[in-house]
């Protein structure tokens, strides 16, 4: 009677995860690699075929890792393996490929999602040559996050955007400017954008997106246009990595009126030092004349202090600021020009910083411009509470030594605290 007992306990407790409820068992098949979940196929009866019905098919890089080893065409017939035997509706198709010669095959799989309602397509091509997308892409209507790795970029005649998209990458697509201002302006319901271009340069980057929140661009590009987008909070530009200095003579990347009317509501903005040497190129006005009064967190990257009236035109024009971050270089101090006119501004009232709250300075070299620029932010901000300072080139007697001066700034704010951040060390002074 107890042994019956026993086993029957045992069959119960062997057959439990046979018993979850359906959305259980989808939600964990969904978070497995997709070579794990076709292996659950051996658990019981009920998982036999669970997998099949998955509305997502991640091959990404763990599922290339797994079979790196094998030779292309039985790695592509793995993935078609699967694909034949999946049922239903495909929501999220994403394909990671290091390595592309020629691979008609991802056409057949772009084929096979189009005509299964993909909401959701990643598509990576790390070598090789680029991947031209077939005409069968431009039919996947129902499309609402897009990105791109590497691929050829050229609708039909007749393509009429994507009216659903809500979030757009593009890593490497070959495209021309008109192609992607047609793009962007057929897809209405934009709120994401971010384009990395390095390996030729694009002519136009115009932006008309009025529902577009997050924008990010890296590369070459000659201009950067916002032409309509009134809910756009967060922005992130970079030019330097890629740019040749030649282009820097006469260059500009965008008209400051234009550049800050085009933000009504920008909250976060991040320029690299690239960016500001273009916009600098097109001439500074002392103050912008639309503030971003909506503006809260402002991020810098700088390589010299020639971009400096540039800095102190943001910081007039940014009357709501709640954090600042810049990247104050080695050689900062070698222009004595500008540290005079940095000195000059500290005893002026043009500049205030009323809600200023943090401020974090990276490469803060204890030499004479960092430490003037400390002193003006110290001296400006009547409501900071946190100042980092991140000194980790400054070791022993020379840093105590920088910290000593700092220490001796007059602070507008009684909660102003500094802090230097070193490996191993966060001592607040």
């Amino acid at each position: 009677m107890q042994k019956d007992c026993i086993k029957k306990m045992q069959r119960s407790t062997s057959d439990r995860i046979s018993h979850l409820p359906g959305n259980v068992i989808e939600k964990i098949l969904m978070s497995m690699p997709m070579h794990d979940a076709v292996r659950t196929s051996v658990l019981s009866r009920k998982w036999r075929y669970a997998w099949v019905t998955l509305p997502q098919l991640v091959f990404d890089d763990a599922f290339y890792r797994k079979l790196r080893r094998t030779p292309k065409d039985k790695f592509m017939m793995t993935i078609y393996q699967v694909m034949l035997l999946h049922r239903g509706p495909i929501m999220k198709f994403k394909l990671s490929v290091p390595i592309l010669e020629g691979c008609p095959e991802i056409d057949q799989l772009i084929l096979f999602v189009s005509n299964n309602g993909i909401q959701e397509l990643i598509l990576h091509i790390r070598q090789g040559k680029p991947y031209k997308l077939p005409s069968s892409f431009f039919s996947c209507l129902q499309l609402e996050r897009l990105e791109l790795n590497y691929c050829f970029f050229n609708p039909p005649l007749g393509f009429q955007g994507f009216t659903m998209l809500l979030s757009l990458e593009l890593w490497d697509v070959f495209l021309t400017s008109v192609v992607f201002k047609r793009l962007i302006s057929s897809c209405p319901l934009l709120e994401r954008l971010k384009v990395l271009n390095r390996w030729r340069t694009f002519n136009c980057f115009e932006i008309d997106a009025p529902n577009l929140k997050s924008l990010f661009c890296a590369g070459q590009f000659i201009s950067v246009y916002v032409k309509n987008a009134p809910k756009l909070a967060r922005v992130s530009i970079s030019l330097y990595e890629w740019m040749p200095w030649e282009r820097y003579e006469g260059g500009e990347i965008c008209n400051w009126v234009t550049f800050s009317a085009s933000l009504p509501a920008i909250e976060f903005l991040e320029l690299d030092y690239g960016c500001l040497k273009f916009i600098s190129a097109g001439g500074i006005p002392y103050r912008l004349p639309t503030d971003l009064s909506h503006l809260k967190n402002l991020k810098l990257h700088i390589e010299s202090v020639d971009v400096f009236s540039s800095i102190l035109c943001l910081l007039r024009s940014s009357p709501n600021l709640e954090k600042f971050a810049i990247g104050i270089p080695i050689y900062a101090d070698e222009d004595e020009e500008t540290v005079a006119k940095l000195s000059e501004v500290q005893g002026c009232s043009d500049i205030s910083l009323n809600q200023l709250r943090e401020v974090e300075l990276e490469e803060a070299w204890g030499r004479r411009f960092g430490l003037e620029f400390i002193k003006l932010l110290l001296a400006k901000s009547p409501v900071l509470e946190k100042m980092v300072i991140v000194a980790d080139n400054l070791i022993g007697r020379e840093r105590l030594k920088f910290l000593q001066k700092v220490t001796q700034f007059r602070r507008c704010s009684p909660l102003a605290e500094v802090y230097s951040e070193v490996p191993d060390d966060d001592q607040g002074y």
